[in-house]
């Protein structure tokens, strides 16, 4: 045993116990036992094994500080020079490096972290504008709209906010009237990440708080530099791979869009709650979410299991008529990024402009048109959430549809705005991995005039009376979209979709066209 004491530690007494040597070094190889009395500051019994192993010792940057600072009591056992290091540097909140014969502390560190992630902020919008101005005698019809905008700006939300502001107040009317929805989802991940770090990575009780925090975000590349102590890095580690883990997250969103033409004109809409009387095991019992009656007609959102199917639902849809596939729609999106998924068609009418230029002598009048359109069919925006084998899901569907059906098909323009009406449903839930959300009670009631008459004498003036007829046909058609998340963990093959699903799926439609031809054999019978 070898007795160090040093004259400047007073009433210290270090005790250093050199028990192998394993290389030709002084102490690279050497395992030592170190005990120390209280009041022993690590710069001490840093100079120790600096005299000890001839090492040359240098402090950067208030790292001397740091170690006159930290008091502590040493107990090594069997421990290396490095593993002594690390412990001293740990405790004083410092960082070390060992170059050749040099032992270099210094107070700070600075570290570079890679986050793989787009440069642009995301903003997802839908919106719906329909105004009319009844003194000037002007319409303005802005279309149902929905986009992703993808820009460089610090923040999407004042922009879009500002952007909403001015749609509204653009084009001014006098006695105006009618409605405005403006929705968005934006992320501006690269823009608040800056933001977020600095209250995590310098805290007020922290040795180092620097009035101007030392973060170099570079977007484009995914890098983010700090320099900071040892504490405060291990902190900013911890967020950034708790972020990360988080924007790798994926879900697949798989939906489903029916529409049902109910057989009994007074219905009040589908009784989801006859699908758990039928004795399928839907691994739910859980009553709707949201189930309320709003003028006759039932709005619910209803929960399902993972082995109810798509055709076990087709097959009970059909009993209440006929049944259309809408669309079919799957799309993978990350956590807590929008996906806006618009079915339906673009309707532009069109809008005479007059303008007039006034001169001494005379006032010209010219005349342009103008080609406006409104958005008719489906637009449904879901966010999805995950947080363990769990997705919270934001759903948001819309269903314009316009009041006569024939306009649909129209190729040129319409002379005039077309009539709409609107279904629209908000809700939050949260679901287990492939469990099912069915959204119903979106119900909409049509009227469809026919006529009919005999040729020839079904064209005469007067006579043509007798020999034709009209008929107002009333219908209601209900709306329901299933929704299915899938969390995707990762992209292995063994989790790629194997042919038996795509096999499954086809199967699926098939069955859902059977059931479709059913009412039209029964008719054909009727006739016969």
């Amino acid at each position: 045993m070898i007795g160090l004491v040093n004259g400047f530690v007073r009433g210290v007494f270090v005790c250093l116990v050199c028990v192998v040597a394993l290389f030709g070094e002084v102490c690279g190889g050497r395992v030592f036992t170190l005990s120390s009395k209280p009041n022993l500051n690590a710069r001490m019994l840093l100079e120790e094994i600096a005299f000890e192993c001839a090492l040359t010792l240098s402090y950067e940057y208030r790292a001397q500080e740091a170690l006159d600072t930290t008091k502590v009591i040493f107990n090594f056992r069997d421990k290396k020079i490095s593993d002594i290091l690390s412990i001293i540097a740990k405790s004083s909140d410092t960082h070390y490096e060992i170059e050749n014969e040099l032992i270099r502390f210094s107070h700070l560190q600075t570290k570079t972290f890679h986050i793989n992630y787009i440069s642009t902020a995301r903003v997802g919008s839908s919106n719906t504008d329909v105004v009319y101005g009844q003194e000037s005698q002007s319409q303005y019809l802005n279309p149902y709209q929905n986009q992703i905008i993808n820009q460089n700006y610090q923040s999407p939300y004042d922009d879009a906010q500002a952007k909403a502001l001015h749609q509204g107040t653009q084009n001014p009317m006098f006695g105006k009237s009618g409605t405005k929805i403006y929705s968005i989802d934006e992320l501006n991940f690269w823009g608040e990440l800056e933001n977020e770090l600095i209250p995590i990575i310098y805290q007020e009780e922290d040795s180092y708080n620097p009035k101007h925090p030392r973060i170099i975000i570079n977007k484009g590349a995914g890098l983010i530099t700090i320099s900071a102590t040892n504490a405060q890095l291990k902190r900013a580690e911890e967020y950034i791979d708790m972020l990360k883990e988080r924007l790798s997250k994926q879900v697949q969103i798989d939906v489903q869009i029916f529409t049902i033409d109910h057989s009994d004109i007074n219905t009040t809409g589908i009784n989801w709650g006859k699908l758990y009387e039928l004795g399928i095991n839907t691994q739910s019992t859980n009553p709707p979410l949201l189930s309320a009656q709003t003028g006759g007609l039932n709005y619910g959102v209803y929960l399902f299991g993972q082995n109810l199917s798509i055709g076990q639902i087709i097959q009970f849809l059909g009993e209440y008529g006929n049944i259309k596939s809408i669309s079919n729609p799957k799309i993978i999106t990350l956590n807590n990024q929008p996906a806006i998924i618009s079915v339906g068609n673009v309707l532009r009418y069109s809008q005479s402009l007059i303008y007039q230029t006034s001169t001494n002598s005379s006032t010209i009048q010219n005349t342009g048109y103008q080609y406006p359109s409104v958005f008719s069919g489906v637009l449904l925006d879901v966010t999805p959430s995950i947080k363990g084998n769990e997705v919270i899901l934001k759903i948001n569907p819309s269903i314009t549809a316009t009041k006569d059906s024939f306009i649909e098909n129209q190729s040129s323009a319409l002379s005039a705005p077309p009539n709409l009406s609107t279904n629209q449903l908000s809700s939050i839930v949260r679901i287990q991995d492939k469990q099912k959300v069915v959204l119903g009670g979106l119900i909409s009631e049509n009227s469809t005039i026919t006529r009919k008459k005999i040729p020839i004498l079904g064209s005469i003036p007067v006579l043509k009376y007798l020999f034709s007829y009209k008929k107002t046909i009333k219908q209601k058609r209900e709306m329901v979209i299933v929704i299915t998340p899938t969390i995707i963990t990762d992209f292995t093959e063994a989790e790629m979709p194997a042919l038996e699903e795509f096999a499954e799926d086809f199967s699926q439609e098939q069955s859902q066209e059977k059931v479709q031809e059913k009412p039209q054999n029964k008719s054909q019978k009727n006739k016969t």
